[in-house]
């Protein structure tokens, strides 16, 4: 069966999931803890298609189709109707769905048994992996630290990161760390200063768009992964993506060859900006409302650009971390990154990548896919993290706001990539208050800010992710 034709089986189960942990969070009378663990059991179970045993996959949705069908047309509408779920509607359903599902469960278990062991059946059904999205929008995303902080205290940790542009960088550091660590970012960014991460020099541009402002992102952070800085401090290859503790996918628009707009030199004058413009928020943006004609090209037509997810196939495995991250991040006209160091290794890669994929240069992934959802669900139901039974947060710190003006028509844009995969999220965080696009580089103090954005915004949702999240009761 085809990844969609899954996803339009799957999805309403999930839905139900949903609707009834809402529901219960909301109304503490709907169902006693024993019942919900049924209700969600049989539902966990009815969308089972495979299992993952010793590195290989066994299918065994055939075998749950009749049960399938009987909870989807027992549950959907009780779950899924036009009002909330009431325990008059869901009563007479759980009277007998504890021994329907454990009938078809151990039935499940018995043919399978020469092929799965028991708990691996039970282990998919009960447990449920956390994948974190994190979308792009310059200092938008610093929010994003604020909510991997509250995850981490209440024990949710990601089982896969999803990023683009500041939700990559943001990604790759929580990647690195088995547990999340607010004082090291703090420390980081501390460290950072925008004559160490961005310079306005002219230089060849081999596999990147030339731009306004070039991104030493290894000169800025490389040492934290273990990178040659390209101002020579530290020797040695970077962490691949393959490396990470934490399985990470980071998206990058490759623009196709022939499909430039413009002449690839315009880029580099589209604007004049210096990184001194950046400390007057409202000269720099502006200056940058002028490159918003060029952005418009690229997002108005995405038949120029093909969408790229490092780190999702084994022909992207191997890229370095921090340039896939550099790559996510380089704004056509406005920021450049590129390979131009003595590295054949991931020359070669990169070679390779763009003359099979018709490539003419790699730009920020938020032109294509600014919150990457869809990707993240297709990684996990590719088997790219062993269990299909994961719960997708996706973070949009640059959601349109009518509170910044300035940046509503880019933010517009950016929407256009975002609406695909909104569906695909099983909680699609949209944050109202956030840093300046501009803040790329912030204080400790505006980044104490946005911690604390980050995680008054997600606080509400807590009490329905703790228990979305927690292990189903063995039946």
């Amino acid at each position: 069966m085809l990844l969609r034709e899954r996803f339009q089986v799957t999805r309403p189960l999930e839905e139900m999931e949903l609707a009834l942990v809402r529901a219960s969070v909301t109304d503490a009378g709907l169902v006693n803890p024993i019942e919900e663990g049924v209700v969600r059991t049989a539902l966990s179970l009815a969308r089972l298609y495979k299992v993952r045993h010793e590195g290989r996959d066994v299918g065994v949705g055939a075998a749950l189709t009749p049960f399938r069908e009987e909870v989807s047309r027992r549950l959907g509408p009780v779950l899924l109707g036009r009002t909330a779920p009431t325990r008059e509607l869901l009563a007479p359903h759980l009277r007998d769905l504890k021994e329907r599902t454990l009938r078809t469960r151990d039935e499940l278990v018995k043919r399978f048994e020469t092929r799965l062991p028991a708990d691996a059946i039970h282990r998919e059904i009960r447990h449920k992996a956390l994948v974190l999205v994190s979308g792009g929008g310059g200092g938008t995303g610093y929010v994003y630290v604020g909510v991997m902080a509250l995850l981490d205290e209440f024990g949710l940790k990601p089982a896969l990161l999803v990023g683009t542009s500041i939700g990559a960088v943001l990604s790759l550091f929580r990647s690195r760390m088995t547990r999340f660590d607010l004082t090291e970012i703090v420390n980081i960014v501390r460290g950072l200063s925008w004559r160490k991460l961005f310079r306005v020099i002219s230089t060849e541009n081999r596999y990147g768009l030339p731009a306004a402002l070039r991104l030493f992102l290894r000169a800025g952070i490389g040492r934290y992964f273990n990178a040659a800085s390209e101002t020579g401090e530290l020797a040695g290859a970077g962490v691949k993506l393959s490396e990470l503790p934490i399985p990470t996918l980071i998206t990058v628009s490759g623009i196709r060859r022939g499909m430039l707009p413009r002449p690839i030199e315009a880029y580099e004058r589209l604007l004049t900006l210096t990184p001194r413009s950046f400390l007057e928020p409202l000269a720099a943006a502006r200056a940058l409302q002028g490159s918003m004609g060029a952005l418009a090209e690229f997002f108005t037509r995405p038949e120029i650009m093909v969408k790229l997810h490092l780190g999702a196939d084994e022909e992207t495995r191997e890229f370095d971390a921090l340039d896939a991250a550099g790559f996510s991040s380089a704004l056509p006209g406005i920021i450049h990154y590129d390979v131009l160091r003595d590295d054949l290794r991931m020359r070669g890669l990169l070679d390779q990548l763009m003359e099979d994929r018709g490539i003419l240069r790699l730009v920020d992934g938020g032109l294509v896919d600014n919150v990457p959802a869809k990707a993240a669900w297709k990684a996990v139901h590719k088997g790219h993290i062993g269990t299909r039974n994961a719960f997708i947060l996706a973070l949009n710190g640059f959601a349109p706001k009518l509170t910044t003006p300035l940046w509503l028509p880019l933010e517009r844009f950016a929407e256009l990539t975002v609406a695909e995969n909104r569906p695909y999220a099983h909680l699609f965080k949209d944050f109202k208050k956030t840093l300046s696009p501009l803040e790329l580089v912030p204080s400790v103090e505006m980044l104490s800010r946005a911690v604390e954005m980050g995680r008054r915004q997600l606080t509400d949702d807590l009490p329905f992710l703790s228990r979305v999240m927690a292990p189903l009761p063995p039946l």
